[in-house]
């Protein structure tokens, strides 16, 4: 459906214009937002993509408008993109459509960029990149129509959107600026929250849209009395056997305990209602971060025990997760990690062991999880060699009596199936008013998906046999799940010598291959594979062909809590779960490929499909329109998707649409759900609350703002010859940031204390203050970082050339303690990973190593901050009297520039200079030195260090000195 209108915006008028907007309460609000700013917070699910590309392409069309889009994520893009694109059909007679431009570094140079900016049209820029175009006038601030914020929920005080706003208002008064959240829960945290939201946005109005607005549930409503299939929505409430209702009642006491003895071991430093510590909050994850959040600041003061308790949490809850959603055979394997990550390492005398394994719940737990899989005496370690195994693939180990407990959900799921086939068979006309019969299968993560596309596929099979066993459908699934697990078992036994190897013995190894080694580690934790893509209706060998990734890592175990090593288990667990699929799949598509050709192959028939998805938060909606579903199954429950299939049901009447809606009753999955309904409709309450008591937020009007310079000369003091010398210091305080720093808070800071902050690529040092003052920011993670890979030793020899005060600045998270022991920990499991600076960077000798530095180089200043706001102050400070940095002056330190003679480096050797920059100690910096003053290599051999040490100073002249001298007799014996 379309919808012409016309509505003016602050800059200029958008003419006639056809929207996609079907509901009501989607039109209203586009058109409101056509007429004023205002910050947009809207339930999840409710069509926020649609409503987004609809304002978007109203300002596209209109011509000469240069919009821009921040605070939005890669898939976010792709969607707006395809939005626009579909959307430019229904205004093919507009000539004014651009549509949407991504602006990254990669791909646009600062010339193309420039050029683009000048032509107008829409833009997805990332935030690093505007801050600075905006600061280095690459964009004209006074040309943008308006900016549009996505996730408005992410903007704080310091972040990089909040700083591209003030940026835009102080030169912009008449654009608009609009943003979007779905999320209210983040906005009821702290005080008079939504007030200072849309004091950092510029905002004055905070537009709510809860599930529960009237416009909201008429739109989604309407047309249920006349089409009475609109209601189809049928709640299959499903029961957990006995033994899974004693895993889930065992593990919720481990929970309370937990909860229990956190609360009374840190009652004084938790901050908590009474309300929230109960067990049913505990179950979702933003607890742990809550927690964790608020124990940071004494996170090195807590005892163990109160550590290993937070970490636990995590634990029970995946346990839950796993009790739910995965079958009895994963579900044992999981309990067999956790156990083994709680055990300590042979011949060590530390014990690790989560506090909870030693309840009686947590034995009644792991008695009855292996007793859904088998009876009998435990899998020993002794089963065999491989081959027996493989002789006897259908037998299992003597003493052992398969069970394999099936998944209640999954013969609830095959029975509605069946009646929707035979439904369709029943009657097959009932696709004339639109749409297509197929069934979409709903799960919330990947994984739960390739195990119901798995049972699916066996149940097919097993009736196409006409078997007739009381096993169940899952029967063969889960027997050669058990065949898989029983010789894993062994195997498994020696996984934390695999996987942790002991970091004395290994020591030489790992400082040779640290670098290697941290780039073969995975680096999709917390998120699926890239290799495992949404959308794809059959298994593909090709899409899966470089799983295996080198999950070796050196770790200390005794320096490392339980849940890290839970969670690197865990890894390798899936991992070997999925090549193990895609083993059959490869060999399924040999066999294929023996005997078929192209002929057999045809696309599928949307009334013949079956598709079994995870939720994908707004890509679900696209989802809906592609597929055209009549029948949708909700394997888990999931509030967003609901709403997604009520707007999609209301979007188009004429097709039908039938909903189940499957969920485990009496267990943490309902009570999760429900829990999370009402924290949203709770959240939506207190907003609604503050906006009726708030007062009119006043955003500050630009011509009111004092100038820099008037603020500077405010500062003088005027008993210094009367003030008679003001006019030598009339220039506004400026600091020259490295680009590269955009990254930080700290340049939106110093812009907030009426500093001009200049962006420009800084060769040598992050900061310059003055002509003669540079400053190397460093994070305590990454003062860690640069001193094992010895970077910062680099960067301070080459500021001492340039710069007559180095300053280091050492800055923590103010959310944090200013103290380097919450580091202790974290630094010393990193040094074993990767000891590439003389082991361990510990607490102490962190503190070890900068007293080195500093007898290395006697003329840096260190300077600790406990802030990003003292960073700034201090900087004030640094910067009293002190005469301003010339910008192309700062950028031309450090590069390769004409000889003293005016000769270019291109007239030296080329391959001398390559062998020169090769050697330990030579820099991209330092070598230009050295090739000044010394005529060939002849000469360099024949130098002293202390010579040398003239040039490139003496920590570089030490490595060259050395590396020239060395004897290579002596260093064959000490190999030999």
């Amino acid at each position: 459906m379309s919808e012409s209108q016309t509505q003016p915006s602050q800059s200029q008028d958008v003419g006639e214009v056809h929207l996609s907007l079907p509901l009501a309460y989607q039109q209203t609000l586009v058109t409101e937002l056509l007429e004023e700013d205002a910050l947009v917070i809207i339930a999840r699910g409710l069509g926020l993509p649609r409503i987004v590309t609809n304002l978007i392409h109203a300002y596209d069309v209109a011509g000469g408008n240069l919009v821009l889009i921040v605070g939005a994520d890669d898939r976010e893009i792709e969607w707006i993109g395809e939005g626009l694109a579909e959307l430019g059909t229904l205004n093919k007679e507009s000539m004014n459509r651009t549509g949407l431009t991504v602006v990254n570094t990669e791909m646009m140079s600062l010339e193309r960029r420039e050029m683009l900016y000048s032509a107008g049209g829409v833009f997805a820029v990332t935030s690093r990149i505007l801050v600075v175009d905006i600061l280095s006038d690459v964009i004209a601030t006074n040309k943008i129509t308006g900016i549009i914020v996505l996730n408005a929920e992410k903007v704080t005080a310091t972040s990089q959107e909040a700083f591209i706003l003030r940026l835009f208002r102080e030169k912009n008064k008449s654009g608009f600026i609009k943003a979007f959240s779905d999320m209210p829960e983040s906005f009821i945290t702290g005080f008079s929250p939504l007030t200072n939201m849309l004091k950092h946005m510029f905002l004055r109005k905070a537009s709510l849209w809860p599930r529960f607005q009237l416009l909201v549930a008429e739109s989604l409503e309407q047309g249920t009395s006349t089409h009475p299939k609109l209601k189809d929505v049928i709640e299959v409430s499903v029961s957990l056997t006995p033994s899974m209702k004693e895993i889930q009642t065992a593990v919720l006491e481990c929970v309370d305990i937990c909860l229990r003895e956190l609360r009374r071991s840190n009652n004084t430093i938790l901050d908590l209602d009474d309300d929230e510590w109960a067990v049913e909050n505990a179950l979702h994850s933003n607890f742990d971060v809550r927690i964790r959040r608020q124990l940071d600041p004494v996170w090195h003061r807590l005892s163990y025990k109160s550590r290993q308790m937070v970490a636990d949490l995590t634990t029970l809850r995946q346990i839950l997760n796993y009790l739910l959603n995965y079958d009895c055979v994963s579900f044992n394997k999981m309990l067999d990690i956790v156990i083994a990550a709680n055990t300590p390492r042979a011949g060590s005398t530390r014990s690790n062991s989560s506090p909870w394994l030693f309840l009686d719940a947590a034995n009644a737990l792991f008695t009855v999880a292996r007793q859904r899989v088998y009876v009998g005496a435990p899998i020993s370690d002794t089963i065999g060699n491989a081959e027996d195994r493989e002789t006897q693939s259908d037998l299992f180990p003597a003493g052992i009596t398969p069970v394999l407990e099936e998944q209640p959900k999954w013969d609830q799921l095959g029975m509605l199936l069946d009646e929707i086939t035979t439904e369709l068979f029943a009657a097959p006309q009932a696709t004339a008013g639109g749409g297509a019969n197929t069934v979409l299968v709903m799960c919330a993560e990947e994984r739960t998906c390739e195990q119901i596309k798995e049972y699916l596929s066996e149940r097919g099979h097993a009736k196409s046999l006409e078997e007739q066993e009381d096993r169940g459908a899952a029967w063969h699934m889960l027997r050669r799940k058990l065949r898989e697990y029983v010789s894993w078992k062994p195997g498994f036994a020696n996984a934390r010598q695999e996987l942790f190897v002991d970091k004395k013995a290994d020591d030489k190894k790992r400082t040779a291959n640290s670098d290697k080694d941290k780039s073969s580690q995975p680096q999709f934790r917390g998120r699926p594979p890239p290799n495992k893509r949404r959308r794809v209706r059959g298994g593909s060998a090709a899409a899966t062909s470089s799983l295996r990734k080198n999950t070796a890592i050196a770790i200390d175990l005794d320096e490392v809590d339980s849940s890290g090593v839970v969670q690197l288990l865990e890894e390798t667990f899936e991992n070997e779960d999925i090549e193990s699929n895609i083993a059959r799949t490869v060999a399924a598509t040999e066999a294929l490929d023996n005997h078929l050709d192209d002929h057999f192959f045809e696309l599928f028939d949307m009334n013949d499909i079956v598709a079994v998805l995870p939720y994908d938060g707004n890509m679900d909606d696209y989802v809906l329109e592609e597929l055209q579903p009549k029948y949708v199954i909700m394997y888990e429950p999931d509030a967003a998707f609901i709403r997604r299939l009520e707007v999609y049901r209301a979007s188009n009447r004429d097709r039908q649409l039938k909903i189940y809606l499957m969920y485990y009753g009496g267990s943490i999955e309902e009570q999760r759900y429900l829990s999370a309904v009402r924290k949203e409709k709770d959240a939506f309450s207190k907003l609604i609350r503050e906006r009726g008591n708030m007062a009119m937020v006043m955003t500050t009007d630009v011509d009111d703002m004092a100038a820099p310079e008037d603020a500077f000369l405010r500062k003088v003091n005027t008993r210094i010859a009367g003030g008679g010398r003001m006019d030598v210091i009339v220039t506004p305080p400026r600091v020259i940031v490295d680009m590269r720093e955009f990254r930080s808070s700290l340049p939106s800071l110093l812009h907030g204390r009426q500093l001009i902050v200049v962006p420009s690529m800084l060769t040598v040092g992050d900061y310059i203050l003055s002509p003669h003052i540079c400053v190397e920011r460093k994070s305590v993670p990454d003062l860690i970082s640069s001193f094992r890979d010895g970077r910062l030793y680099s960067q301070c020899e080459t500021m001492t050339q340039y710069y007559k005060t180095v300053v280091v600045l050492i800055e923590f998270d103010q959310n944090k303690s200013f103290s380097l022991d919450p580091f202790s920990d974290v630094s010393a499991s990193t040094a074993s990973v990767s000891a590439g600076a003389g082991g361990a960077t510990g607490g102490y000798d962190l503190q070890a190593k900068l007293v080195l530095l500093v007898l290395s180089f006697p003329n840096i200043r260190i300077i600790w901050s406990s802030s990003p706001y003292q960073t700034a102050e201090i900087f004030l400070e640094l910067k009293r009297n002190q005469e301003e940095p010339d910008p192309e002056t700062a950028t031309n330190v450090g590069l390769d520039e004409l000889g003293e003679n005016g000769e270019s480096s291109n007239l030296y050797n080329q391959a001398a200079m390559d062998m020169l920059r090769s050697m330990p100690g030579i820099t991209a910096v330092n070598y230009r030195n050295l090739m000044y003053d010394v005529e060939n290599f002849q000469q360099l051999c024949e130098m002293s260090e202390s010579t040398i040490a003239k040039s490139v100073g003496r920590e570089a002249a030490r490595k060259v000195w050395r590396f020239i001298n060395r004897d290579l007799r002596t260093r064959e014996e000490e190999d030999a």
